[in-house]
């Protein structure tokens, strides 16, 4: 068991907000920008366009796999 303390207050290293859904035809898209300080990115801000069917994947990964239990995402 493993646990990480995030000081929300002080830690602005990394932000994401997912906003602009849209919806075409059958499919709900929604817009992810991001910005960080952190060493691990090239950019300090980029956005993409992912679909609902992605979070679903991206939650189902996280649900199959230990390591991954309790986060939140």
């Amino acid at each position: 068991l493993r646990a990480i303390n995030v000081d929300l207050q002080t830690d602005a290293a990394l932000q994401v907000d997912i906003s602009d859904a849209l919806s075409e035809r059958d499919k709900v898209k929604f817009t992810v920008h991001t910005k960080s300080s952190l060493p691990n990115f090239k950019q300090n801000e980029f956005s993409v366009v992912r679909q609902h069917e992605e979070f679903i994947w991206l939650h189902d990964s996280f649900v199959e796999n230990e390591d991954y239990a309790g986060y939140i995402v």
